[in-house]
């Protein structure tokens, strides 16, 4: 699997094409960037360590992962990514949409089962580390889906829906006891319609007083807030989706860099440039040559 950006910060951004709806993705951290901003989005993302170790967040309770540890991201979970300070972390990710499953609307499976999954009504475990009993299978099934992906020999896309099917098995037939379960918490819908608004608005300019009003806020308690759940200043964060976004639109179409820059809500050329830099280590003519 070739190394890709992982650029999926709201929840309706594009993660593979129409007609295959799945993809893997392998990402470093610090190497392709210094982390993920809390997001979300309609898919199911399978997070694999595979090297080193840095800290998965899931609905605000935040995990300490290292290489072994699988997370598994239902649609609409507010989620997070980020390195620490000991080492540098590698990881996979396999992101796969409710279509990519779809059986007929009245067949047991799908009314029963898959719906019920997708739609985050079945008690899972999130977090499965090297210790944990249910940790080998999924873990096998995984290596051998990462084969087949490799490899793409003639049918893999079936077996890779097979291998999916059979991760989800084990997760709803093997739930988390009452006392592993956390209750939600009362902010993830207002976390979630930020985003939202981030992601509609990212273009144009978004001041604090704008931001606050619309979570009838004051300018005060929103910055707190925002800080307190995202671990970024609000400024910060919708400068960093915008970049992430300028970075998509590079490879994606042929509008100039300034062009690009002002879509993304940048006025600046100069401070966007510097802003990419940043982030990815290299300018945006370097991304676009």
């Amino acid at each position: 699997m070739n190394r890709v950006e992982n650029n999926h910060l709201h929840e309706n951004k594009a993660h593979f094409e129409r007609q295959y709806q799945c993809n893997t993705y392998i990402c470093s951290i610090p190497l392709d960037f210094t982390n993920i901003p809390v997001h979300w989005h309609n898919e199911v993302e399978i997070i694999v360590i595979k090297k080193g170790s840095g800290y998965v967040t899931l609905n605000f309770q935040k995990y300490i992962v290292s290489s072994g540890d699988i997370v598994i991201v239902l649609p609409g979970m507010l989620h997070s990514i980020e390195g620490n300070t000991v080492s540098s972390m590698e990881y996979e990710n396999i992101l796969f949409s409710k279509q990519f499953l779809q059986f007929s609307s009245n067949d047991i499976t799908q009314k029963e089962l898959l719906e019920p999954f997708f739609e985050g009504k079945l008690q899972i475990r999130n977090y499965l580390s090297p210790g944990h009993s249910l940790h080998g299978e999924v873990r096998s099934i995984i290596d051998v889906l990462d084969d087949k992906c490799d490899e793409k020999n003639y049918g893999y896309q079936l077996f890779v829906k097979g291998a999916l099917i059979q991760i989800i098995y084990l997760l709803i037939a093997n739930p988390p006891s009452n006392n592993e379960n956390r209750q939600p918490d009362k902010y993830e819908d207002k976390l979630k319609s930020i985003i939202q608004y981030i992601s509609a608005h990212y273009h144009e300019e978004i001041t604090i007083d704008e931001i606050s009003e619309f979570c009838h806020y004051s300018p005060s308690h929103f910055m707190k807030f925002f800080k307190a759940h995202t671990g970024m200043s609000f400024i910060s964060y919708v400068n960093n989706f915008r970049v992430t976004e300028a970075r998509a639109m590079l490879a994606s179409t042929n509008d100039s860099i300034l062009e690009i820059s002002q879509k993304c809500g940048f006025t600046n050329l100069s401070n966007f440039n510097r802003m990419f830099k940043r982030k990815y280590g290299v300018s945006p003519r370097q991304i676009r040559n």
